[in-house]
């Protein structure tokens, strides 16, 4: 029986390379995601997701420009809101907590990606989780 679940469209901010690409490929193997579109700095993540009306945006926490909490309050007056997962190398319930009372969907520590980040996702979208 073919599937239902819709790709989920995301857009992907990162200012190493290195975790940029990690994370897009990620996505690429786990599949059900469409990446949209990458960013380096906070303005550049506000600006493309205007444009291009992610489901998902998957932000940095520390970002040149805009870190990853205020990208979550701009994002947050979009007329499509997406939703947004906040990651960062810094862990913890308190960091956790005060990026989701400020304006973010999810956070993810990165050494824990990417378990936490499929979690928080198929917490996001149920409907799109492999087990739907």
């Amino acid at each position: 029986m073919p599937s239902r679940r819709r790709r989920i469209r995301v857009l992907v901010a990162d200012d190493s390379p290195t975790a940029l690409n990690s994370i897009c490929g990620y996505l690429e193997m786990e599949g059900g995601f469409e990446i949209l579109g990458t960013a380096s700095d906070g303005v550049n993540v506000v600006q493309q997701a205007g444009l291009l009306h992610p489901d998902l945006v998957l932000v940095d926490l520390r970002m040149p420009r805009l870190g990853g909490i205020e990208v979550a309050q701009e994002l947050r007056r979009l007329p499509d809101k997406p939703s947004v997962i906040i990651f960062s190398e810094l862990g913890g319930t308190g960091l956790r907590e005060e990026c989701l009372r400020r304006g973010a969907d999810g956070f993810v520590q990165k050494s824990h990606m990417p378990e936490q980040l499929l979690r928080e996702v198929q917490r996001l979208f149920p409907g799109n989780s492999k087990q739907a």
